[in-house]
C-alpha cells in the first residue's frame, strides 16, 4: 500500500515547528560505524510460495514464503571482512503460533553451523544464529544454505523496500569487533524505524518509549521516528492500516483492549485524529456491567497500561472527566492482581495466574505510574497506595544482578523487558513524588545491568518470548530481542 508522510494528514498545533523539519535518517551513520557492519544477503534461485488469501504482509514489505523442508541459498551482495564477531539474521513477516527452526549449513561441503530458533513470534521480530567468523572465507564465496524445519511455512522478509529503510529486517549479517553495543548503539537503533512493532501492546510500548525520550530527554530523533512509525500505519486519508497477531487485515478496527495502547502517543500529537472516536467507542463495547474494561472475564495487568493510560490521555484532551474518572476506575479494578505478596497478570473469577510474571509486573506499575501522572489531581490515596504496595512486592524479587527473574520468585533466566518496565515505574514513581528518593537505587542498579544484554548494533536480547507459548516457554531459557523491550528500556532511560 502507498503511504506518504504522516505529517500531511494531520494539523501539527504547537510541535509544528519542531516536526515539520525534514526527517534525518539516523541509520546513515549506524550501518557504516567502525566497531560493526551489516551486509545483507541475497537470495539464489528459490520461488516463493503464495501467501494465504486472507492474510498479510505488514507495510506491503517484500517477503518471501519458505515450506517446510525447502532450503534457500544466501549469498554476501558484498565481501565480509573478518571481525571478531558475526551473527546471521533473519525477521518475521507472518505472525507465528508454534515451533520452526532455520538450520544453516555452508553451501561448500554441508558444514551445519546451528540453527535459528523460533518461537510463537510476532511479525517485525530479528532472530540470530551467531557463527564462528572462521567461516567467512567460504561465506563470501559460496554463501549459507537455509533449511526450515517445521510443521507449517515460514515467511521473512526478503528484499529492500520503497520508500522506507527497512534493512535491519531483511536477511544479513553482522560482523563486530564487540559482542556487546553501546547506549548510544541502542539509542540510534531505537530512535529510529529498526524499532517498529506490530500494532498494539508491542508498538504502543515503542511510541510510548520514544516519546519519553522525548518529552524528558529533549530527543528530537525520538519525535521524529515518531512521526516515520505513525506514518508506516496511517495512509493518506488517515486511515488505520495494520494487521491482527494471526496476521489478518483489521484496517480502522479496535483488536481488544490491548490494542489500544499506542493511542496514548497518537493523542498527544493529534488530538482530533479520527480513529480516536473508533478506540472510544471500542472501550465503551468492551465495559461490562460493573464498568470494568476487558476483552471477556479477565481482568489483566495489562489494561492497566493499554486501557487506563490511553484512556486518561484522552479524557485529558478532549476534557472529558468522564473518562478520566474511568481510567481510573481501571486501576481500582485490578487491586485484585495483588495477592499474598505476589503479583498476577491475570483474574479470572478468584482464579489468579501468571504469578509474579515479570513483564505482568511492569504492566501493572508502568500502567499505574503513567495514568496517575496524567490524572494527579483526581488521585485517591487508594490508588498511590496500591502503587506503592506492588513496587515493595517486585523489589522483594530482585536479583543480585539488579533484574527480575521472568518470575520473579523463581530460579529462572531474567527477562530484560519486564526488568526495565519495573525499573522504569519504579523511577517514574520517584520522579511524580509517589515513592521517596531511597527507591532509587535498585532502579540505577537494573539500569547498569541492561547494557550487557545489547546487540552491537543495539537490538535488546534477553526478552521472554510473548506468552502465546504458555508458562512452560516462560520458564525456559528461550530468550529473544524484542524492540518493545527496547520501549520499556528506553522508558527506564527517560526517567534516570
Amino acid at each position: 500500500m502507498k503511504r506518504r508522510n504522516f505529517l500531511e494528514a494531520v494539523q501539527w498545533s504547537g510541535l509544528s515547528l519542531v516536526l515539520g523539519t525534514s526527517f534525518r535518517s539516523d541509520l546513515s551513520s549506524v550501518w557504516q560505524k567502525e566497531d560493526y557492519h551489516k551486509i545483507i544477503l541475497q537470495k539464489s534461485d528459490h520461488q516463493s510460495i503464495e501467501l494465504p488469501a486472507e492474510n498479510r504482509i505488514p507495510f506491503g514489505w517484500p517477503a518471501i514464503g519458505i515450506n517446510p523442508g525447502d532450503s534457500i541459498i544466501f549469498k554476501p551482495e558484498k565481501r565480509l571482512e573478518t571481525q571478531s564477531y558475526l551473527w546471521l539474521r533473519v525477521s518475521i513477516a507472518q505472525e507465528i503460533r508454534d515451533v520452526k527452526k532455520f538450520h544453516v549449513s555452508l553451501v561448500e561441503d554441508q558444514t551445519e553451523l546451528g540453527f535459528i530458533d523460533i518461537r510463537y513470534s510476532s511479525v517485525l521480530v530479528p532472530y540470530q544464529l551467531q557463527i564462528d567468523p572462521k567461516f567467512i572465507d567460504s561465506i563470501n564465496k559460496h554463501g549459507l544454505r537455509l533449511t526450515l524445519e517445521a510443521s507449517e511455512p515460514l515467511w521473512i522478509f526478503d528484499t529492500k523496500a520503497r520508500g522506507i529503510n527497512n534493512r535491519s529486517f531483511l536477511p544479513h549479517l553482522l560482523t563486530a569487533s564487540s559482542q556487546h553495543g553501546s547506549i548510544e548503539n541502542f539509542l540510534n537503533c531505537f530512535t529510529s524505524t529498526d524499532s517498529i512493532q506490530s500494532f498494539g501492546w508491542r508498538e504502543g510500548t515503542v511510541l510510548d518509549g520514544l516519546w519519553q525520550l522525548y518529552s524528558r530527554k529533549g530527543n528530537q530523533q525520538a519525535l521524529q521516528a515518531i512521526n516515520k512509525h505513525f506514518d508506516l500505519y496511517f495512509d493518506r486519508k488517515q486511515n488505520l492500516i495494520y494487521e491482527t497477531s494471526h496476521s489478518i487485515p483489521n484496517d480502522n478496527q479496535i483488536n481488544g483492549i490491548e490494542s489500544t495502547i499506542p493511542f496514548a502517543t497518537l493523542v498527544r500529537l493529534y488530538p482530533d485524529h479520527p480513529i480516536l472516536k473508533t478506540v472510544v467507542a471500542a472501550w465503551e463495547d468492551y465495559t461490562k456491567d460493573n464498568g470494568m474494561i476487558t476483552d471477556g472475564r479477565m481482568r489483566s495487568a495489562e489494561g492497566c497500561y493499554t486501557v487506563a493510560y490511553p484512556m486518561a490521555l484522552i479524557g485529558k484532551a478532549w476534557q472529558r472527566e468522564d473518562l478520566k474518572k474511568k481510567a481510573l476506575e481501571q486501576l481500582i479494578h485490578r487491586f485484585v492482581l495483588i495477592h499474598d505478596q505476589s503479583i498476577y497478570l491475570r483474574y479470572t473469577e478468584g482464579d489468579r495466574t501468571y504469578r509474579n510474571w515479570a513483564r505482568g509486573a511492569a504492566w501493572f506499575l508502568i500502567g499505574f505510574a503513567r495514568t496517575m501522572i496524567e490524572l494527579k489531581d483526581e488521585l485517591g490515596e487508594d490508588i498511590i497506595t496500591k502503587f506503592r504496595e506492588g513496587i515493595d512486592i517486585a523489589l522483594s524479587m530482585q536479583r543480585k544482578d539488579g533484574l527480575w527473574s521472568c518470575f520473579m520468585h523463581e530460579d529462572v533466566l531474567p527477562d530484560t523487558s519486564g526488568s526495565s518496565g519495573i525499573a522504569a515505574a519504579i523511577l517514574t514513581g520517584i520522579n511524580e513524588g509517589f515513592l521517596p528518593e531511597s527507591y532509587r537505587k535498585p532502579a540505577i542498579k537494573c539500569w547498569e545491568a541492561l547494557p550487557a544484554y545489547l546487540t552491537p548494533d543495539g537490538f535488546l536480547q534477553g526478552v521472554a518470548q510473548d506468552n502465546r507459548g504458555g508458562i512452560a516457554l516462560q520458564q525456559s531459557d528461550y530468550r529473544v530481542i524484542a524492540q518493545m523491550g527496547m520501549g520499556l528500556m528506553a522508558q527506564l532511560y527517560a526517567a534516570i
